[in-house]
């Protein structure tokens, strides 16, 4: 572990598949074990609910305080049925600050992209869009998006900016990207946003109640001055996905 202060360099988050042979004893049989490895970027507008809809999958929790992020990395490791397992490196990014050397480096390093809205924010539904064409021109090849619509609770008190039919039409039809509403703070839809997101990437998976799961976050926050300092939190649990 660093002091503090000390920055973690982690290896290379690109997509990674490798896998095991083990003989199995007595038979003579081998087996393969696959080991997936997949870095997310979560982007969009501030205040749209990015660490929220994060916070949910990952650690089952809602975060009722706003809290500016620079750039956060977390971790989810999978153990599927068949003993393959899925990792999914998931960085949260600033919607607040505008690092554009900051924000190229993880539109150039991730292997699919969630793109929040809010509902009832129209001009959220357009950060989307500039988002969305950022990355088709700096990777040039069409890369799994899903676009989602947060704080879908709120459609019930008739706060909605951004009629779902247009959201998802324009979503699915015009871009091709997958498209999912939920609500990070009554925790609705969530764990579709990440199945959709496998699915855009062509990824296998089994997220049902026998897959077991280990997170760790690695934040950094950002200090009075506007200075970022990188903080080592490690924060491993064993649960069920419901």
């Amino acid at each position: 572990m660093p002091g503090a202060g000390g920055r973690i360099r982690l290896p290379s988050l690109g997509t990674e598949s490798t896998t095991s042979n083990s003989s199995s004893q007595g038979s003579g049989g081998v087996s393969q074990l696959q080991k997936e490895q997949h870095r997310v970027v979560v982007m969009g507008a501030a205040r749209v609910g990015k660490s929220s809809i994060i916070s949910q999958f990952l650690y089952d929790k809602f975060l009722p305080r706003y809290r500016e992020t620079v750039e956060e990395l977390h971790r989810g490791e999978y153990e599927l049925q068949n003993g393959a397992s899925l990792t999914l490196d998931i960085l949260d990014t600033s919607g607040a600050f505008q690092f554009p050397a900051m924000r190229a480096l993880s539109i150039s390093t991730a292997d699919a992209f969630i793109l929040v809205y809010s509902i009832d924010d129209a001009d959220t539904w357009e950060e989307v869009r500039r988002l969305r064409d950022q990355i088709l021109e700096s990777r040039g090849v069409r890369v799994p998006i899903v676009v989602v619509g947060n704080k879908v609770d709120l459609a019930e008190n008739g706060r909605r900016a951004i009629s779902r039919e247009i959201a998802e039409t324009i979503a699915l039809f015009d871009w091709e990207c997958g498209y999912v509403e939920c609500s990070a703070k009554q925790n609705i839809r969530i764990i579709d946003v990440f199945k959709e997101l496998l699915v855009q990437a062509k990824v296998s998976y089994n997220l049902s109640p026998a897959v077991r799961r280990r997170r760790q976050s690695l934040p950094n926050y950002v200090t009075g001055s506007g200075s970022t300092k990188s903080k080592h939190v490690l924060k491993r649990n064993s649960c069920t996905v419901a």
